[in-house]
């Protein structure tokens, strides 16, 4: 998956699709992710067919890989950002819920933090190994379903989930507690940078005059920090506050997209990279872990559903806003705009935990 993800900007700035077009693919395909997402989550609470959605969303990544490698046209890229977001949340999405179930509640972060990790060795295979084996990013695509197939023969081995599920009534917005409705609104301005710290920092890469192996070397450099940083995240949330791990993540993330901003050199773009297993691996390990505590059973699916249509949507937004901005400014001023969005969320987290501490202390009288 991280192939796709990291590269699919820079294949399409190589095939000489326009910036505005980028941010409008990377967007499109956002809102599709949203309700794709939805539906495969409330589907897998709903019928307990979290293995099967997670199987037949691995068929369709792969048959995706190889469109990918053919893709040269802005309309063919389109349909390629379409059907991405159909099949992605049948992995991404699903994955975690099951993940969630089995590890139990018994040291439950420092278990999903190992179990991201492996996510991230895989990710350095993909994204750093592959190209350093071929220089051509629609090849590397086409090579990585190699790795898709693997991962059809460990599914078929996991014990169906859905046979311990219990029904439940279905979760909605509206039924959530107003921490974790505080946690979506955050987390909305905090994925607005995410195309910025993804996609377009590859093809920012690229415009700096980095090659194909430079930015799969930094690609993997990604999984690496994510490798390392992901067991320790799991096990900050077991010994603090899951919340106050994801303050610490929020509050890095806006550090590291102002930092991208000062460099001018592909060689120096290491630096930015380094607040990634604090940014992408603390949120992704605590608010999965956080969700997951404060719903039952048969809703973790539909609960880390909605988290992902959240990010979504502030990516939709965020890619289109890239895609403007550096266009007609250029990418630095892209990459501090995108900072300023991802501390208003920072804010808004730390001032809503703040105050719900405070009132647990009885220092606030509403």
């Amino acid at each position: 998956m991280g192939v796709l993800f990291v590269f699919e900007a820079v294949r399409m700035k190589d095939q000489g699709v326009s910036e505005f077009d980028i941010g409008l693919i990377l967007g499109i395909s956002s809102i599709v992710f949203i309700a794709s997402s939805l539906f495969w989550g409330r589907l897998a609470d709903r019928h307990g067919w979290h293995k099967r959605i997670v199987v037949w969303g691995t068929v369709g990544f792969a048959a995706l890989c190889f469109y990918f490698a053919y893709c040269a046209e802005p309309w063919q890229f389109y349909i390629y950002g379409v059907l991405r977001s159909v099949f992605m949340p049948m992995i991404a999405g699903i994955m975690p819920a099951i993940a969630v179930k089995a590890h139990g509640t018994e040291n439950q972060g420092s278990k999903f933090g190992v179990y991201r990790a492996f996510g991230s060795i895989g990710f350095i295979l993909g994204t750093m190994g592959l190209p350093l084996v071929f220089n051509d990013i629609g090849v590397v695509a086409q090579a990585s379903t190699a790795f898709l197939a693997g991962s059809l023969f460990l599914l078929g081995r996991l014990p169906p989930p859905e046979a311990h599920v219990e029904r439940r009534a279905p979760l909605r917005i509206r039924n959530l507690d107003s921490q974790v409705k505080l946690f979506f609104v955050s987390m909305f301005f905090i994925s607005m940078a995410d195309p910025a710290v993804h996609g377009f920092f590859n093809a920012y890469a690229r415009e700096l005059g980095g090659s194909t192996r430079l930015l799969g070397l930094l690609s993997g450099m990604f999984g690496l920090v994510a490798f390392f940083f992901l067991p320790l995240m799991g096990k900050a949330i077991d010994r603090f506050r899951p919340s106050s791990v994801l303050i610490v993540s929020f509050v890095a993330q806006p550090l590291r997209v102002w930092v991208t901003s000062l460099l001018n050199d592909p060689e120096m773009l290491w630096i930015p990279i380094l607040f990634h297993g604090v940014c992408w691996g603390g949120i992704e390990v605590a608010a999965i872990v956080y969700l997951s505590r404060r719903v039952e059973e048969g809703q973790k699916a539909t609960v880390l559903s909605f988290y992902m249509a959240d990010r979504m949507l502030g990516g939709f937004i965020g890619a289109s806003l890239c895609g403007y901005v550096a266009e007609q400014s250029g990418y630095v001023t892209m990459f501090r705009v995108m900072a300023a969005a991802s501390l208003v969320g920072a804010l808004v987290y730390f001032l809503g935990v703040v105050r719900q501490r405070r009132e647990e202390r009885g220092l606030v009288v509403d």
